[in-house]
């Protein structure tokens, strides 16, 4: 009896220390936002619980009792970002749609069966954290038990991993979401997609959006991307590419390709990419070449951005040849100088490209306005959409005459009447006193003359000096003063 007795104290004291794993459901709204919105024309039912920067450190114990969680059709809004939560332990249960946000929420860990009871999660933001991979296990995505080994897969449609500390991923870590939309695995370190991240990311293969931008990449496993038939967006910006992946060609169903800030030297695309029709290669820091006929393999593209790159001093315009279909090319805030014309043995006449490109962008350039670069602006009819003000900065940088004109105005000059000149020359003949030859003779006569100067300086001062060594040398009588008061003249005037 004594025995029992202090068995039941002990279990009293560890419950009144054991630590709190929830928030008090009751109290929710008079420390959160609680919001009730009913269905209209213009809105879906929903409930909103905005507890973001409450100071809590638990996840919450249950519902506030006026929400409604068990229709479907509804929707269920819970923000828990800006809390100090460290541990994500399992959500309340709820059978109506789930949008949840655990943004900068310092968390490290997440329990498994994170979403056990809450089958119709819809969308999950867990970015800006210290999670790894090996805390995303296939656990934290189980979905409801149906027997003692299986269970239902989540319907999750959109997941946000993004800034957070996953180097890698697990080969099961997505094995109850396969039915994922939209993936952001941007700015973690994750430097190379091969090994268990490969294949995690392989069984994705209803993903349409994926996210993989400042994520340090430097190789991509041609795997990666194999089962992927629905992508039509990848985002792989600011990474460490030295060239395009050879893995993106497995990707049938691409339409926007976002390049931008990568290390590569020479854009090419060497096998086909059908339906790509939006191209971003913006802000490379060593692009110089890009290869014109490599654009065959995308011939749909309607959009190319390609401004901010500074090595590219040329652009050849003969890409139009591939690019029937191209609407808006960005070529601004870079050093391009020229354009070359769209020449070759498949030109096409200057009215194939009439009404072709609605938007070109060539602002921020240091042009060089010469007889080549307006009949290649003529000749893809640049001067006939290219409206602008008068701060627009799409002008000519030399020649010096044409300096600070607009190139829509090349349109009403004959520029090809100019005379020839280099994009650095100058438009005047230097006086013969200014050019180069002339200058360095006049600095060559001026230092001769001052070293001779200096020569027979010195030789006149060692002769002397010779000269008075030897008694030889000129001496000065001593001159005497006389006061003019005592001199006799002066008394002719006295009275």
């Amino acid at each position: 009896m004594r025995a029992s007795r202090i068995i039941i104290i002990l279990l009293a004291s560890f419950g009144a220390v054991a630590p709190e794993l929830y928030e008090d459901a009751a109290t929710l709204c008079d420390r959160c936002a609680c919001v009730i919105a009913n269905r209209t024309s213009a809105v879906h039912g929903y409930d909103l619980l905005d507890c973001s920067r409450k100071g809590l450190t638990h996840m919450i114990g249950g519902w506030p009792a006026r929400f409604d969680t068990a229709e479907p059709e509804r929707e269920i809004v819970l923000s828990l970002s800006g809390n100090n939560l460290t541990r994500l332990e399992q959500l309340p249960a709820t059978n109506t749609t789930l949008v949840f946000s655990c943004r900068h929420c310092n968390l490290a860990s997440v329990a498994g069966g994170l979403f056990l009871d809450t089958a119709n999660v819809l969308r999950v933001d867990l970015s800006h954290n210290r999670l790894t991979g090996d805390a995303l296990t296939a656990a934290v995505f189980r979905g409801q038990y149906v027997g003692e080994d299986s269970g239902l897969l989540l319907q999750l449609d959109e997941l946000d991993l993004g800034a957070n500390a996953i180097a890698h991923l697990q080969e099961d870590t997505f094995e109850h979401i396969v039915s994922l939309r939209e993936l952001s695995l941007a700015r973690n370190p994750l430097g190379r997609l091969a090994g268990g991240t490969a294949r995690a990311l392989a069984q994705l293969v209803n993903l349409e959006h994926l996210d993989l931008s400042y994520a340090e990449l430097t190789e991509l496993d041609e795997s990666v991307f194999g089962g992927m038939r629905s992508l039509h967006e990848l985002d792989l910006r600011g990474n460490r590419l030295g060239a395009v992946p050879e893995a993106l060609y497995s990707l049938a169903a691409l339409h926007t390709l976002n390049l931008a800030e990568n290390p590569i030297e020479v854009l090419s695309f060497a096998q086909p990419l059908d339906y790509l029709f939006e191209l971003n290669v913006s802000s490379m820091p060593v692009l110089h070449t890009v290869e014109v006929d490599s654009f065959a393999h995308v011939r749909m593209l309607r959009t190319l951005l390609a401004r901010n790159n500074t090595p590219l001093e040329v652009f050849d315009m003969t890409i139009l040849h591939h690019l029937t279909d191209l609407r808006e090319l960005d070529l601004s805030q870079s050093k391009l100088k020229h354009l070359h014309p769209p020449t070759g043995s498949v030109a096409l006449p200057p009215a194939a490209y009439l009404n072709v490109l609605e938007i070109l962008l060539l602002h921020e350039n240091p042009w060089h306005c010469d007889c080549a670069l307006q009949k290649v602006l003529r000749y893809i009819h640049f001067f006939s959409h290219s409206d602008y003000e008068e701060e627009d900065d799409t002008r000519c940088e030399t020649p010096q005459l044409l300096a600070a004109m607009h190139l829509v105005d090349l349109y009403y000059i004959d520029v090809c009447d100019q005379p020839e000149e280099g994009p650095a020359g100058p438009m005047y003949e230097k006086p013969a006193f200014l050019r180069p030859g002339a200058i360095f003779l006049s600095l060559l006569s001026v230092g001769i003359v001052v070293g001779l100067g200096i020569v027979i300086g010195l030789v006149i001062v060692c002769l002397k000096r010779r000269l008075a060594a030897q008694g030889l040398g000129f001496t000065s009588a001593p001159v005497r003063y006389t006061s003019v008061r005592e001199s006799t003249t002066s008394t002719v005037f006295q009275p």
